[in-house]
């Protein structure tokens, strides 16, 4: 027999069939009738999820579910209509079956609960490791999908009466946008206002932090129990880019669950480690991915390579650095305003690179120096600011 992906299952009414999938919702059993409601996804399903209704003999047969997040093996459920919503029927007097696992990272394949009949197969714990990785790093999500994230709380802050911002992080580095032309200068952050210096040192500088935005009320009666430095499990949260910048939201079937920080260590991507409140890498991966040829050519040769967030969080006013960054923004945007009433450049620059955003400023002498062209040759300037653009 085979497992159905949930949105084929969806489709498959009146039908028998198999499934595997994440529990992201919980329903009390009703003593009435012996019967409870779970609702499961999969990483091929980015709505609401699948309710499977379990009716029994006795409440004591019915799953009794230890934590959002765990996996469900059923077989032989139906497909069904029930209050009008696509249901899997797992009847006990009709030869259904299941098996209830825990859904951490690298724990066996034995089920916590179980049907009689049910016996797990060698293709069934391919399934279920499978199914125990199946959330994305951030380094993989899609705009306008929705996405299962294991990762680490940095800061939660509230910026309004209504809304919160939840910071995460899981050590990788989320995709680059594609910056439309915009006449509005573009933000440096999704909050409305960048966080103090005291606090952006206690954000990892490697990586990206993501953004949740949090504005419903039942949501924010979630935030009072994290802090940062936990690690969690967000099931089903929606991604999305405003402005060029990557933010997240929860969607009504959106889930959370602990877990331990050693689990983190086993998901993370890259290695990483914990100095005091400070995140530090155990490599430089802006260092690695420059070559030696690529190096040479800028000022300051012997200044070490950092991230914009490395330049943010610095405890020195003044310093030198280079860094590896995006040119997605500058002003003016007329290159015969590029000069001042004296003849020198001054443009601001908008850079990003994993981490952050900044601006920059060039001007007079240094703007010269960059750009290398002669005072009157505007056409060589005008090329130069369509290259840094990517124009």
């Amino acid at each position: 027999y085979k497992f159905l992906r949930v949105e084929d299952a969806l489709k498959a009414l009146h039908l028998h069939v198999n499934l595997i999938g994440v529990i992201v919702e919980i329903d009390f059993p009703t003593g009435s009738d012996c019967s409870c409601t779970l609702k499961i996804v999969d990483p091929w399903h980015s709505g609401s999820g699948l309710p499977v209704k379990f009716v029994a003999r006795t409440i004591r047969a019915l799953p009794r579910v230890e934590s959002v997040g765990d996996i469900i093996l059923v077989s032989r459920v139906k497909i069904v209509l029930i209050n009008r919503k696509i249901t899997a029927l797992c009847n006990e007097t009709s030869s259904s079956y299941f098996g209830l696992f825990n859904g951490k990272h690298g724990v066996d394949f034995i089920p916590y609960q179980s049907s009689p009949k049910f016996l797990i197969r060698e293709h069934d714990k391919n399934l279920l490791s499978n199914l125990r990785e199946c959330f994305t790093s951030l380094k993989d999500i899609k705009e306008g999908e929705c996405s299962n994230l294991f990762c680490l709380i940095v800061h939660i802050s509230k910026v309004y009466k209504d809304r919160w911002y939840i910071f995460v992080w899981d050590g990788t580095e989320l995709p680059p946008c594609n910056i439309l032309v915009k006449p509005e200068r573009l933000p440096l952050c999704v909050e409305p206002e960048m966080l103090p210096t005291y606090m952006l040192r206690k954000f990892p500088t490697f990586g990206s932090v993501l953004r949740i935005i949090v504005e419903r009320v039942s949501e924010k009666q979630a935030i009072h129990c994290l802090e940062p430095g936990q690690h969690v499990k967000l099931l089903n949260l929606f991604f999305q880019v405003k402005m060029g910048l990557w933010n997240a939201t929860f969607t009504p079937s959106t889930k959370m669950q602990y877990t331990m920080s050693r689990e983190m260590q086993a998901f993370s991507p890259q290695s990483f480690r914990m100095c005091g409140d400070k995140f530090s890498s155990r490599w430089n991966p802006i260092a690695r991915c420059i070559s030696r040829s690529h190096s040479g050519g800028v000022a300051h040769e012997g200044a070490p390579f950092v991230t914009l967030m490395d330049i943010l969080t610095y405890h020195k006013v003044t310093a030198k650095f280079r860094c590896v960054v995006r040119f997605i923004q500058v002003y003016p945007r007329d290159v015969r305003k590029l000069r001042d009433c004296y003849g020198n450049i001054k443009l601001l620059a908008v850079l990003e690179d994993a981490t952050a955003r900044i601006h920059a400023s060039l001007y007079a002498d240094e703007g010269e120096k960059f750009f290398g062209c002669d005072q009157s040759d505007e056409e060589a300037l005008v090329k130069k600011l369509n290259r840094l653009l990517g124009g």
